[in-house]
């Protein structure tokens, strides 16, 4: 059977492509348009007296419905179920959900937008909490590492040689990152995609289009054109590159994004920039990665965890760096190449932590040592107690949590510590860069105390449901029960849930947040709530940590030390 697929980007230009700065772009040519924006040949809507039009309001509702697949073919929104439809959509768009049709709402569905009517998803449309804000793929895609292209014809706005380039600049948005290529057909080929122009009228009000065909696996060569309308005038670059870029996301199997800020999102605001991490994973889903992922770095079944000891972006430290604990009680840092030194082999080594050029080591008898970075020598810093429980270096300081509910920190100098009392039976203790302390408690409690800690203990937040905790840098993390990761707001002391997808555990490091699936996989946050980046898909993987530089490391169950090499 084959599928059949139209794509329109569709709206009216005039008003949305005034002149702007040169913007930077990381990784793909800046595009300055080559003559001075102009506008539709098709004239703009009087948008002025909007708040009376109920039609419009109406219109725009049902529009963005059929966009993600929330009405059913031929059904529409009555008019006492409007305010319930306008809190969904108020809901993506970040808006307090009033149920009122707003300024946000016809600000964004005025602009030019997709007339693609997602096919319905009953799921999605009857969901009331809070939904996946990320891509959404059509299916099919190409099965095939090069693909080709050929222009049918051009438009007379601007030079053939200009078009050319522009298309080239708009798939190299997406190649850049995949192990595809997309290159021009040698004339005596058929081209898999399609590029052509054509009058559709002057009541039309669409941009372009992407109509494909595909047996409901692969996308079918040949029968995949993208068509712009040439009722328009295509002489401003921006205009030219957005719609080019955008319909061939559609010509790669992507369908719309819930993300305003992707270059998938269905409505146009014409601004430019590299691919947002949305559009990237949307198209890592399909096709994978440009270049191998991850690199073996090594792969011994005795290696129980990994840690990283790394300083502020500003700062090295010469025990900056990788370092493993073996089932023996071995301790080896990596020397940043292709080998391991061992820097212990202790029987009795239970755990290894570090921060700030710091390595410290704990016994099973609960004794504390600080390494030198002298081979293997080690200095006693806290005598034997069956009253640790673990160590945790954070920023220049090593802490302790201890079984009687309190917590210690060295203070420096020999074996002294300063013991630093805590309300109640602690689960996991987490320490910021600015030395604030946080504290999880059996009890699913969050109290937190400022450094130098005598001033006591505020309650963050009361949820039995609360398992986990990580900081980077100065922002606070939370893993619940659930699977939930919630994000706490210090500037409006606010909690956000950023993702709900199964998570099982989290890690932080400086501006890098972490969490793997109970699937295994390992995803990485974006900074835009419920967009993550998938890095690895692996049922083995067993941990990720991290750097404040942004490099990983995974381990696997079976003891195999990977490196995030892109």
């Amino acid at each position: 059977m084959r599928l059949h697929l139209l794509f329109l980007l569709c709206g009216v230009v005039s008003g949305f492509f005034s002149p702007i700065s040169k913007p930077t772009v990381t990784g793909v040519v800046s595009l300055i348009p080559s003559t001075s924006p102009t506008a539709s040949r098709t004239p703009a809507p009087d948008v002025s007296s909007w708040q009376y039009d109920k039609n419009r309001q109406s219109k725009h509702v049902h529009d963005f419905y059929k966009l993600f697949g929330w009405l059913k073919s031929g059904d529409t929104i009555r008019d006492f179920e409007m305010p319930r439809a306008i809190r969904k959509i108020q809901r993506i768009l970040h808006e307090p959900e009033t149920g009122v049709y707003d300024q946000k709402m016809e600000t964004v569905m005025s602009r030019p937008k997709c007339g693609y009517v997602q096919p319905y998803n009953e799921t999605d449309a009857m969901a009331n909490e809070t939904m996946s804000r990320r891509y959404v793929l059509w299916g099919p895609k190409w099965d095939r590492t090069t693909i080709t292209y050929r222009f049918i014809n051009y438009t007379s706005d601007i030079p053939q040689d200009r078009q050319r380039t522009l298309v080239s600049e708009a798939l190299l948005k997406w190649t850049q990152y995949l192990p595809i290529s997309i290159v021009p057909a040698p004339s005596n080929v058929r081209a898999d995609i399609h590029f052509r122009f054509m009058s559709m009228g002057p009541g039309e009000n669409a941009y372009a289009f992407t109509n494909m065909i595909s047996d409901g696996l692969s996308l079918a060569s040949g029968l995949v054109n993208i068509t712009f309308n040439d009722d328009y005038n295509w002489a401003d670059d921006r205009l030219f590159n957005y719609t080019a870029v955008h319909e061939i996301g559609h010509s790669l199997g992507l369908s719309h994004s819930k993300v305003e800020d992707a270059w998938m999102w269905p409505y146009y605001d014409a601004k430019l920039g590299p691919l947002h991490p949305d559009d990237q994973a949307a198209v890592h889903q399909l096709y994978g990665w440009k270049n191998p992922r991850w690199k073996r770095i090594d792969n011994n079944s005795g290696t129980k965890y990994i840690v990283q000891v790394s300083s502020d972006p500003l700062k090295t430290a010469p025990l900056d760096g990788i370092y493993q604990l073996r089932s023996s009680g071995q301790v080896l840092r990596h020397d940043g190449t292709a080998s391991w030194i061992s820097i212990d082999n202790n029987k009795d080594t239970v755990q290894i932590a570090g921060s700030a050029g710091n390595v410290y080591q704990r016994h099973t008898d609960g004794s504390i040592y600080k390494y030198t970075g002298s081979g293997s020598n080690w200095q006693y810093i806290s005598p034997p107690s069956d009253n640790t429980l673990e160590i945790v270096a954070a920023a220049d300081q090593l802490y302790q949590r201890r079984k009687d509910g309190w917590a210690a920190r060295w203070s420096g100098s020999g074996t002294t510590w300063l013991t630093i009392e805590q309300p109640s039976m602690s689960r996991q203790i987490a320490v910021t860069q600015s030395k604030t302390l946080w504290n999880l408690l059996v009890s699913g409690e969050v109290v937190r105390s400022y450094w130098p800690y005598g001033n006591g203990w505020t309650i963050v937040d009361v949820n039995a449901d609360n398992i986990a905790i990580a900081v980077g840098g100065d922002e606070f993390y939370k893993l619940q029960s659930d699977g939930k990761v919630v994000w706490l707001d210090m500037e409006a002391y606010f909690w956000h849930e950023i993702e709900n997808s199964g998570s099982v555990g989290i890690y932080a490091a400086g501006g890098y947040l972490y969490s793997r699936h109970r699937d295994g996989s390992v995803w990485r946050y974006t900074g835009t709530e419920f967009i993550w980046e998938q890095l690895d898909a692996a049922a083995t993987s067993a941990g990720v940590i991290g750097d404040w530089k942004g490099s990983v490391w995974e381990i696997m169950r079976s003891g195999e030390v990977l490196k995030l090499v892109s």
